[in-house]
């Protein structure tokens, strides 16, 4: 059994190593757990961050795809539309000349006329032209390079697989007036050997008895579109993080935003081939090499059907990363303040803690009950300190999540009309579209721009333009309901989601707008006006389709000209 003086010698000693331990300790863990929950807070950001650039890429890749798909679906349908165009506008030409000329010149002086002022028509560096003849076969007007054979008859004519085509022109436009053939030739300047398809359109004058036609070769048509789709392509890729590139199934690399040096060369494509049908989230190509850093990345290629095109994308950890450096340098700064404050804490409650237990010893030597009282209050006032660095770790925490929302903030709204931005808006009309795919609900777009809004930053400079912008914004919002989505859409085009409505709704809703812009008056430029186009969803119609149909009913309300709503449903349209 201790001896009295053993025991109060034991009690006084005992805080002298207990209570600054125990302080101590408990100011490691706390801090150590703040270091935990920073570190898992900065890769929660890093990672999200990184699968969202990730997403947006590979739905850029499938959104161009799809444009892809498209434009060389319709070739043909393009190519028809523009030989007609170019017929008829040669045809027009020549009815002008001969009603203003028929009663006062010759007929040789007219057709003279109407020669001299078609002859110029050509595209595609000579390879189409407007041709005339007559339905003896007798060539009126001719190339360059057939000019010999004016005023002679070709109606025995043949092409390359023996086909009689000046007959077979005669026969559509004595039957039927116009009409289209298909005819086998080769190419001026190329091997008499090689042999292209061509298609062609002939249309009856009504006078002399001649006719006019144009054509132009298939793979003509093909290349311009895939350069027109490569250029268009090449505009997509803003060079934001992710980096685009085109290559056929032959392994020629088309385009590459990262390496243009490496267009039109060859490279082996039995990875991507694979990859095209079965993607992952990343993956590693030798072929790619040459092209890539050897950091982590992200890679992602699609076939595009019915074609020899595979487009893909590439996404780099390290630069998403250095994206969201500043975002990372605050919350890092906060960390080390909210760790110095712990530490000044921790200091400051471990000398205490030390006075306190001397304080302890003393008194155990003078009266063993003020000793156990003074313990006890000691003791709360411990335990006051720990609640006190327990808010101060909740409100610290509160302040990341906040930082969190303000990111969360930038990342979907326009920096200059605090509206949804092009991605926020993307994310709410796949959500609609399925909603609407599933429920059967209405919903209807309104796609509209600025008219001549490139003369108002050239007049009056860029600073009045985001002005306007931004006087636009609110001028839309103040006539849309609370439930309608509103975004920039890019440059000086805005859409309008509204859930529910239908298209008879959304017009009326688009006209207002229209009035409301155009009688409104702005500071510097006082008037201007804006184009829109209505869309409703159908059933079924995937997001691309019907942000396709409400452009085209834009384009339409441009084309009529200006300063006006265009409704387009399904495939017919009405303003």
């Amino acid at each position: 059994m201790l001896r009295p003086f053993s025991l109060i010698t034991l009690l006084a000693v005992a805080p002298m190593l207990f209570i600054p331990a125990s302080v101590g300790f408990i100011a490691m863990m706390a801090i150590q757990s703040e270091k935990v929950v920073f570190a898992k807070t900065i890769k929660q950001i890093e990672q999200q961050s990184i699968e969202s650039k990730v997403a947006a890429m590979r739905s850029k890749v499938d959104s161009i795809v799809d444009l892809a798909a498209y434009r060389k679906s319709v070739i043909q349908f393009d190519l028809h539309q523009r030989l007609k165009q170019r017929v008829e506008q040669a045809c027009d030409i020549a009815h002008n000349i001969y009603n203003q000329f028929s009663d006062e010149l010759s007929e040789a002086e007219v057709q003279h006329i109407i020669k001299a002022a078609i002859r110029p028509h050509s595209w595609n560096n000579g390879e189409s032209f407007i041709w005339i003849l007559d339905y003896d076969g007798v060539f009126h007007l001719a190339p360059e390079y057939l000019r010999h054979l004016e005023g002679s008859s070709i109606i025995d004519f043949k092409d390359a697989e023996g086909r009689e085509v000046i007959k077979e022109e005669i026969e559509i436009v004595t039957g039927f007036g116009e009409g289209y053939l298909w005819d086998t030739f080769t190419k001026p300047g190329e091997p008499s050997g090689q042999q292209y398809k061509q298609l062609a359109f002939v249309k009856r004058f009504g006078h002399y008895n001649w006719y006019m036609g144009t054509g132009e070769y298939l793979d003509t048509a093909v290349q311009g579109m895939n350069q027109s789709l490569l250029d268009e392509i090449s505009k997509i890729d803003t060079g934001n993080y992710d980096q685009l590139f085109v290559l056929d199934t032959q392994g020629t690399i088309l385009l590459s935003s990262s390496s243009p040096e490496l267009i039109g060369k060859n490279l082996s494509t039995e990875d991507a081939l694979n990859a095209t049908k079965k993607p992952t989230k990343a993956f590693k190509y030798e072929w790619l090499d040459s092209i890539s850093r050897s950091d982590a990345k992200h890679i992602y290629v699609k076939n595009v059907p019915n074609t020899d095109w595979i487009i893909g994308g590439m996404l780099y950890d390290a630069d998403v990363k250095s994206g969201i450096s500043q975002t990372l340098t605050t919350l890092t700064d906060q960390y080390e303040m909210r760790i110095s404050n712990m530490k000044s804490v921790s200091v400051l409650s471990f000398v205490i803690a030390i006075i306190l237990s001397l304080f302890l010893s003393v008194s155990v030597h003078r009266r063993l009950v003020s000793f156990r009282n003074q313990l006890a209050l000691k003791n709360h006032e411990l335990e006051h300190l720990n609640v006190t660095l327990e808010e101060k770790v909740i409100e610290r925490t509160q302040a990341l999540e906040q930082a969190n929302a303000q990111l969360e903030r930038v990342a979907t709204t326009d920096s200059l009309t605090n509206i949804q931005n092009r991605y926020a808006f993307m994310n709410v009309i796949r959500l609609e579209v399925h909603r609407s795919d599933r429920y059967h609900s209405q919903f209807s777009l309104i796609m509209f721009d600025i008219d001549y809004f490139k003369n108002v930053n050239d007049n009056f400079g860029h600073d009045v333009g985001d002005c306007v912008l931004v006087k636009l914004t609110e001028l839309i919002s103040s006539g849309l309901r609370d439930v309608d989505y509103f975004c920039r859409f890019g440059g000086e085009e805005f859409v309008i989601l509204m859930p529910y409505t239908p298209l008879e709704a959304a017009s009326e809703t688009a006209e207002r707008l229209r009035c409301l812009v155009a009688e409104h008056t702005f500071e510097a430029i006082e008037h201007l006006t804006i184009s829109l186009g209505v869309v409703e969803h159908i059933q079924g119609e995937t997001v691309e389709m019907v942000l396709k149909r409400a452009d085209l009913a834009l384009y339409e309300s441009k084309e009529k000209g200006r300063n006006t709503v265009t409704t387009i449903q399904a495939a017919s349209s009405s303003e």
